[in-house]
């Protein structure tokens, strides 16, 4: 990603402006990080960040400061601005005071398949922001290898989805407009096992063996589930149990018990092998 010069507090809030709309984040390969905890947790873990903007109400509080001196021994332009500007170029309803403008993260997806024992998420045309949010913060939690988001799927960088990553979206990468149909068929040409979330499964996700292996999870839609082509190519299907009267769980919901299934059943090979030992 090309370094962003920004000089004055003008051009940041130009920038921080335009980038509140999805082709602009798009076109210039970058976005808005919003909130006290958010910005001081990404510049902890050594985010890329090309500026940030703050108010002199937020300058006083302890975070603030420490928020500061993180920017300036990193050499990262700060601006201070009033609040009814910050406040217009928020997405929340009770703004917290900061801003940051960071370039999007960039990760190698060779490497992310070539990983050993590698578990990767594909996702189907997820809409809800706070689904796609909470998906890849489960994925972070079980240490998923990659998240590959199909044609149809909310932006990664809208500002609902950063906040419900809670900062994972700097640690789990993430390929935004993935053809879903050539990935799968790439994946099992290099040996990964495919199963998808499928509400007419006859196989429970819990009998599925994910001990060992190298897989890829498919989640589909909130309202029309996985596309037929996609399903086609599953070597697996399963299915979460409900009631008769319950036609199936929130996508997020679903992800994250797929997910932690092969969490569960993964840690309980390593106390296995650790008792062996």
């Amino acid at each position: 990603m090309t370094p962003l010069t920004i000089n004055t507090v003008k051009q940041a809030v130009r920038l921080a402006r335009e980038l509140k709309r999805r082709r602009h984040r798009e076109a210039t390969g970058r976005f808005l990080i919003e909130g006290i905890n958010f910005v001081g947790d990404a510049l902890q873990g050594g985010a890329a960040i090309d500026c940030l903007l703050m108010t002199e109400r937020v300058r006083q509080r302890e975070k603030g400061r420490i928020i500061l001196q993180h920017a300036l021994s990193r050499e990262i332009p700060f601006f201070f601005v009033k609040e009814e500007i910050l406040d217009r170029l928020a997405d929340t309803e009770t703004p917290q005071g900061v801003l940051a403008i960071a370039p999007k993260p960039v990760w190698d997806e060779n490497e992310v398949i070539a990983a050993e024992e590698a578990l990767l998420l594909a996702l189907d045309g997820i809409q809800d922001p706070g689904n796609l949010g909470t998906i890849i913060r489960s994925g972070d939690g079980v240490g998923v290898n990659g998240i590959f988001l199909g044609g149809g799927t909310v932006d990664i960088y809208n500002p609902k989805v950063l906040r419900s990553t809670m900062g994972s979206v700097f640690r789990v990468p993430a390929f935004p407009k993935t053809e879903l149909l050539q990935l799968i068929r790439k994946l099992r040409e290099r040996g990964f096992f495919v199963v998808a979330a499928d509400p007419r499964a006859d196989i429970k996700y819990y009998q599925a063996d994910f001990r060992r292996g190298r897989f890829l999870i498919v989640i589909g839609n909130e309202s029309r589930g996985i596309s037929p082509a996609l399903l086609e190519l599953a070597d697996l299907k399963v299915r979460i149990p409900l009631k008769e009267d319950v036609e199936s769980l929130n996508a997020a919901v679903a992800a994250a018990l797929i997910l932690f299934e092969v969490l569960r059943q993964r840690d309980t090979i390593e106390d296995l092998r650790r008792i062996q030992k």
